[in-house]
């Protein structure tokens, strides 16, 4: 349905009422899931739908939880691919070549695994460093514990996170981008989990020492006085605000750092993030701030994953964006919207109404249940879009 809905609103004019007329989209996107990358006849059938439904950019999943879909000398292959020559990500930029569609290589930065069963592979960073695993409090970090907090639908931890404030950890990643970007011709790098697991998140003690180290201040005593406080005073308000603007520096650091790699190794390579929708929500409790990275030119895109089935809310998120974003860079925000939380019918109503809040482009989450659900394609059949 949504692929549909695409087709119709690039060769068509979308009339927003009585003299308003609404541009046809720029950027038709959709987010394809890793287990798409693992046949050669999977990728091709991708390909072909994408091909059909006049969708021109794909953000594929190619690094899910600190493993690899694509040739790689710092990161274990994922263990859900079968061993051999095959290369999936090589494998797709070939397939997809010359045909209209542009290829966004999608990696989870921050994330790191999820599964309540420890990776296979003994190179596998979450072996090999635990000493970069995020925390609240306690350390070591109890990883089976966490782990079997992981619940199906995030209700409680999302899992092991590397820690952003960590002195080593986005040095690593930025190999890990260079690497891929050096090798493979990809026309995007999609950042996903750029963000801390939420607020209480940081607290590794090698964050901590380098936040004593910088600041001079030791913030364990500011946690403390935070958790027995009912009311906090200005100074402590204003210690918190320390740490907390310590923390989203090391977000925007990795971001910053990322812009110049790029620039360096593969320039015409766009570089987007899959981020909070919630300005206010995104910059202080996951330490994004989106805003901030549009502003300075280290992203190209943001991908607001505006996922509330709520169409108030979904079009509050929108309001905040219009109230905090001049106009120049609002246009490069493409407006990411769900379909397994809500009915075809109503992702179709948010669509329209991102259209004629003149957003450039749309990303649908996702592939895989638009090729599973065919409710999502048979019922823009019997709409007049």
């Amino acid at each position: 349905m949504i692929a549909l809905l695409f087709i119709s609103i690039s060769h068509h004019n979308l009339i927003a009422g009585e003299g308003d007329v609404v541009p046809p989209l720029d950027h038709r996107c959709i987010w394809v899931t890793r287990d798409v990358l693992k046949s050669k006849r999977t990728i091709d059938e991708m390909v072909n739908f994408a091909i059909e439904k006049n969708i021109n950019h794909l953000f594929v999943q190619i690094r899910g939880r600190g493993d690899s879909f694509y040739e790689s000398e710092l990161i274990p292959r994922s263990q859900i691919l079968s061993e051999g020559e095959f290369d999936p990500l090589a494998y797709l930029l070939d397939t997809a070549k010359g045909k209209g569609i542009k290829i966004h290589a999608w990696v989870n930065v921050y994330v790191l695994w999820s599964s309540k069963s420890l990776p296979n592979h003994e190179r596998h960073i979450l072996h090999m460093r635990q000493e970069w695993l995020d925390t609240t409090q306690e350390w070591p970090v109890d990883v089976e514990k966490q782990l079997n907090m992981v619940t199906v639908n995030n209700n409680g931890s999302e899992g092991l996170f590397l820690s952003p404030n960590h002195p080593d950890v986005n040095g690593y990643l930025i190999k890990v981008f260079r690497e891929l970007i050096t090798n493979y011709d990809i026309d995007g790098l999609h950042l996903d989990y750029i963000r801390y697991q939420d607020a209480e998140y940081g607290r590794n003690p090698y964050a901590i020492a380098r936040f004593k180290n910088e600041s001079g201040n030791d913030p364990g005593p500011w946690f403390l006085e935070m958790e027995r406080s009912t009311i906090a005073s200005p100074r402590l308000i204003g210690n918190m605000k320390r740490w907390n603007n310590f923390k989203r520096k090391a977000v925007t650091s990795l971001v910053k750092d990322t812009r110049t790699l790029v620039n360096e190794v593969r320039p015409d390579c766009i570089i987007s993030a899959a981020v909070k929708p919630n300005l206010y929500v995104a910059r202080e409790r996951y330490f994004q701030e989106w805003n901030v990275w549009l502003a300075a030119g280290y992203m190209d895109w943001i991908v607001p994953m505006n996922y509330s089935p709520k169409m108030r809310e979904f079009a509050r998120n929108i309001d905040v964006i219009n109230d905090n974003l001049p106009k120049k860079y609002r246009d490069k925000i493409i407006m990411g919207i769900a379909l397994y939380n809500q009915e075809p019918s109503e992702a179709a109503e948010k669509i329209k109404f991102s259209r004629l809040r003149q957003f450039p482009g749309i990303s649908v989450f996702s592939y895989n249940l638009m090729i599973k659900d065919p409710r999502y394609s048979s019922a823009l059949d019997q709409e007049n879009y």
